[in-house]
């Protein structure tokens, strides 16, 4: 079939889908809620259907990005209310598609043997997301908190076991005849389970994960990393499950010892995971370093530090926002190695490891600077500010922060040698000074920010937060910008640690 035809039959599917919805909401009087759940699922299970009737990619893009458009508008002004009239704000419509192309480039411009784990991944946010939501929306009880969310665990167990069964009915059925016989010695049953657990494992955890639907995203992004990384090395499946293992006992003993809440943890096990299954001990062992001594580091000198953290939006109990701000840019970098050519290995390792010492830099020049106290200056006018204040300076910070992005490099170092990240070529010494100096600048940036734009919310006493809410209450903005929280500043801070040795070292060649 002619790919211009295929795409107008595509097209007329998806209207035909949503028109479908439209009238299963007015007519047979469906709740919004309902219809959208029917249009979430046909749209996902037209496009994991749909590529065997292309012969590449290009009609698929120009449809998703039409429709990231259309939804944009009909979000903003309630159109098709089939889709868009449930009273909760939500931007899944628009993430979908987005979603879309993200995995037709990774999973089919790139290499067209993966598009089996693009239809594989849309199966499962077709079915499972959707089922998830209706056996919650039934459960009487078994409820939890996350990500400011309420779940049910009757809900993520619906989600997990079928998506485990979508994905190894789609292993089974989609994936290249060659690469089953190629994993684990032939025995592709287990290949075909291992894979089809870890993915529906990280796929749930991105569910729970999810809020405003942005979850349509993350759910198919967990779903291709998982199953790239069977796809890449299909003989260690024995060590993406050994991974998933390690990630589950990470993230209970995180919350235990009150290092993470319950959102962090999930967070946090997806990095695990990822550190152990796609960069093995060389990643591993700075993402863990920094972890393990910015965790110990924010429980000292708590009584000193207590009117500091009063004015912080957070405690040292972190949550997924705080974990992505400080390891989400080093997971991006991670992950890019399943896609990216293998010359880029030794770049994307210093870079990764670049973005972990910026955030050691920013966290242990706050938690020092704030333990030892003296004198705080802000870093652009140089004014008295107190200990701890966000875009604060101080002499003993400087140290903390250069000594904390100094051990993340130096743990790094041994065993880049021993992984070769450029130790033929001489890139070790290089690298790690790359990752340090990035670090260090990157805890200036992180300041400078802080002193600038990032916001500040106003108390009844007239003292100032980083909080935008008090018991409940919203607080008047009295400076910055009011999404710029301290989250996205330590984002910031560890996307400018990463960029700086990506940057370098691939102009160097």
């Amino acid at each position: 079939m002619p790919d211009l035809l295929a795409t107008a039959l595509f097209f007329l599917t998806l209207l035909t889908v949503v028109g479908a919805g439209e009238a299963l909401r007015a007519w047979a009087g469906w709740a919004p809620e309902a219809s959208r759940r029917f249009v979430h699922a046909a749209t996902g299970i037209a496009v994991a259907l749909c590529p065997p009737f292309f012969s590449g990619p290009a009609g698929i893009y120009v449809l998703a990005v039409v429709f990231v458009g259309v939804n944009l508008v009909a979000v903003r002004r309630r159109l098709f209310l089939g889709m868009h009239g449930i009273a909760r704000e939500t931007w899944g419509t628009v993430a979908f598609p987005l979603a879309l192309i993200v995995a037709l480039y990774l999973c089919w411009t790139l290499d067209p043997e993966r598009v089996y784990i693009l239809r594989a991944a849309f199966l499962v946010l077709a079915i499972s997301d959707p089922l998830a939501a209706w056996v919650g929306g039934r459960a009487s009880g078994g409820r939890y908190r996350v990500n400011g969310q309420t779940k049910t665990i009757a809900g993520s167990v619906a989600f997990v076991v079928s998506a485990v069964a979508l994905l190894a009915l789609s292993l089974a059925f989609w994936a290249p005849e060659a690469l089953k016989l190629q994993a684990s010695g032939g025995a592709d049953w287990r290949w075909i389970g291992a894979g089809a657990l870890v993915a529906a494992s990280l796929a749930g955890a991105a569910e729970a994960l999810g809020v405003r639907g942005w979850d349509n995203l993350w759910i198919v992004l967990a779903v291709i990393v998982g199953l790239t990384a069977m796809h890449e090395a299909p003989e260690a499946s024995g060590v993406a499950l050994a991974a998933l293992s390690i990630a589950v006992a990470f993230g209970l003993l995180s919350v235990r010892a009150r290092f993470l809440d319950l959102s962090g943890a999930l967070a946090a096990g997806l990095l695990a995971w990822a550190v152990v299954a796609l960069g093995g001990v060389a990643w591993a062992v700075p993402g863990f370093t920094f972890f393990f001594a910015s965790s110990v580091l924010s429980r000292l000198g708590r009584q000193r530090k207590h009117a500091a953290e009063a004015k912080a939006a957070k405690g040292s109990q972190r949550d997924a926002a705080q974990v992505v701000a400080n390891g989400g840019v080093a997971g991006l970098l991670l992950a890019a190695t399943l896609f990216a050519p293998e010359a880029w290995s030794a770049a994307l390792y210093w870079s990764f490891v670049g973005a972990f010492a910026a955030a050691a830099a920013d966290t242990w020049g706050t938690e020092i600077g704030t333990w030892i106290g003296g004198p705080t200056r802000e870093v652009l006018r140089w004014r008295r500010v107190d200990a701890g204040e966000s875009g604060g300076v101080s002499f003993g910070g400087t140290l903390g922060g250069i000594a904390g992005a100094t051990l993340v490099v130096a743990s790094a170092w041994a065993f880049a040698l021993e992984a070769s990240f450029g130790a033929a070529s001489g890139v070790v010494p290089s690298g790690a000074a790359l990752a340090l100096g990035g670090g260090v600048l990157a805890a200036w940036v992180d300041s400078a920010l802080g002193a600038t734009v990032q916001a500040r919310f106003r108390l009844p006493d007239g003292s100032l937060t980083e909080a935008p809410t008090r018991g409940g209450a919203a607080l008047p903005l009295a400076r910055g910008w009011r999404w710029m929280t301290n989250d996205r500043v330590n984002l910031a801070c560890t996307l400018v640690g990463g960029a700086l040795p990506l940057a370098a070292l691939l102009s160097w060649g």
